[in-house]
């Protein structure tokens, strides 16, 4: 697990578009050695980018945070996103829900009834598991213990079986040049197996996850029909996505 002290400086780094590392020391009130150090380890992340006496945001994610991690950057705002984003699963519904924080905040706020939801996260199985007004289909395959998804062909087959109204993703990264896309090569063919499946592609990322890229690609932007991101969101960037024909939601407080 991340310490606090990585949530604030990834924070920092996102909101001001860069910082030196005596700003995050100040800010922080911690040893210039210290910062150093938690720069180093959040650079080899793919969370940040290192520079000549600081950091800036990353816009190439290597490598994607596991579970544990994600639960402690940005917190707020996926729970803000995850309520927004439960409102548009309607009675009757049949739903895929992807792995992640946010994805999950979402599973933990539908009010809706009759709804079916499929899913290759653990966590998300959890919570909608004890819901007698919830049909609950939960993806075999190869599990991907960082995250607590399956994955995998076996993963990719069973989700070729359903058509579902709507799937409910995740992402590490989504830019509106690049799209979705992933770190990991079996994470990104879960995602598009799920997007291929379903009529709705909504993406649900916070603002440190807008405008960034990595390597395996998933779907282009125009793919998207709705993001929901939160209020911290640069607008330039939103309004790239609206260009592309993708409606964009802002959860505020």
């Amino acid at each position: 697990m991340i310490p606090d002290r990585w949530e604030k400086i990834i924070a920092l780094v996102d909101q001001h578009g860069s910082a030196t590392v005596e700003q995050i020391a100040s800010a922080l009130d911690v040893s210039i050695s210290t910062v150093r150090r938690d720069l180093s380890r959040i650079h080899s992340h793919g969370l940040i980018e290192r520079t000549r006496g600081g950091a800036e945001p990353s816009t190439q994610i290597r490598v994607g945070p596991t579970l544990a991690e994600s639960r402690k950057i940005n917190p707020k705002e996926k729970e803000k996103i995850g309520r927004v984003a439960a409102d548009l699963i309607e009675d009757g519904d049949t739903i895929m829900i992807d792995g992640g924080y946010t994805t999950y905040q979402v599973a933990l706020n539908i009010t809706a009834k009759d709804v079916t939801v499929i899913t290759n996260s653990l966590d998300v199985a959890q919570v909608l598991a004890p819901r007698d007004d919830i049909h609950l289909v939960m993806l075999g395959g190869e599990l991907s213990t960082d995250i607590g998804t399956t994955v995998g062909p076996a993963t990719e087959q069973q989700i070729s079986a359903f058509i579902a109204s709507k799937a409910i993703l995740g992402a590490d990264a989504i830019s509106p040049e690049d799209g979705i896309s992933s770190p990991t090569s079996l994470t990104a063919q879960t995602k598009m197996a799920m997007i291929r499946c379903s009529r709705e592609v909504i993406v649900v990322a916070d603002y440190g996850k807008l405008g960034k890229s990595a390597m395996y690609r998933v779907a282009p932007a125009e793919k998207v029909t709705t993001i929901v991101t939160d209020d911290k969101a640069g607008p330039a960037t939103l309004d790239m996505f609206r260009a592309s024909g993708v409606e964009v939601i802002v959860a505020s407080d």
